[in-house]
């Protein structure tokens, strides 16, 4: 019971990302709608639903294994139990502003200096790709919350403490048990993006396959990081601020 508010919490901040990160799904997805066998309303419900759903489960396991292993949501904890944890502080509020640009700055890095001169289907994408400002920056909120749930509270959680039992024994969690969380759990969240890049380009070739796990899963290190140095809440700071730049300002 103890991580049960955080857990709504975080579910119902998720379902409001769902939401607000309808606007740009329709506007990026093009002819993929035409093949969801549902009225896209009725498509759109669902996705809110079960991702809501799959966040408060994300959360209270994640929770639960967290606090096994040294890691927290302390904010959040301290807002909604009034013990423990601690409030935001200028310094960290800080660094994750810094690692949310120096993670944007990567990502453009990578793709205009090695993707894009190398996959020549990257321009003529980004050419007929029509989002408006608001509906990518609106989708921060979906990122910033929802992803640093799945894959830093859930994933990479999940993988120090398994590490930790397999070699810790009763000792505290090494710090390469947390490094290795870092990176496996950024190589799983760039993995799950394949198959919406095959919908997407047609098909996956090697380059567009190491451009996937690369640009989703680079900048996940540096939330990693905030993650098990400061806090869940400044990984998502972070992310969203990557997430209001990329997406709402870079096309």
């Amino acid at each position: 019971m103890k991580n049960l508010k955080i857990a709504i919490l975080l579910s119902l901040v998720s379902a409001i990302g769902f939401i607000s990160a309808i606007p740009y799904m329709l506007a990026i997805s093009g002819d993929a709608l035409s093949m969801i066998p549902l009225p896209i309303p009725v498509a759109m419900a669902i996705f809110v639903v079960q991702g809501s759903i799959m966040a408060f489960l994300f959360s209270w396991i994640g929770l639960t294994f967290a606090g096994k292993v040294g890691l927290d949501a302390p904010v959040l904890r301290k807002w909604l139990y009034k013990t423990g944890g601690e409030s935001f502080n200028k310094k960290g509020i800080i660094q994750a502003v810094i690692f949310g640009f120096a993670a944007t700055a990567l990502l453009l890095l990578l793709e205009l200096a090695v993707f894009q001169p190398l996959l020549p289907i990257l321009a003529e994408k980004a050419q007929d790709l029509e989002v408006s400002v608001w509906a990518g920056m609106l989708t921060a909120i979906q990122g910033g919350v929802y992803e640093e749930v799945m894959v830093r509270l859930f994933m990479m959680t999940m993988i120090v403490w398994i590490l930790g039992k397999l070699f810790g024994r009763k000792s505290s969690p090494k710090p390469w048990m947390y490094w290795a969380g870092i990176i496996g759990a950024a190589l799983i969240f760039g993995l799950g993006h394949l198959p919406a890049a095959a919908v997407y380009f047609g098909e996956i070739t090697p380059l567009l396959f190491i451009r996937t796990i690369a640009l989703n899963g680079v900048a996940g290190i540096l939330f990693g990081y905030l993650y098990w140095k400061r806090g869940l809440e400044y990984a998502m700071i972070a992310h969203a601020i990557g997430d209001i730049i990329l997406h709402g300002f870079i096309k």
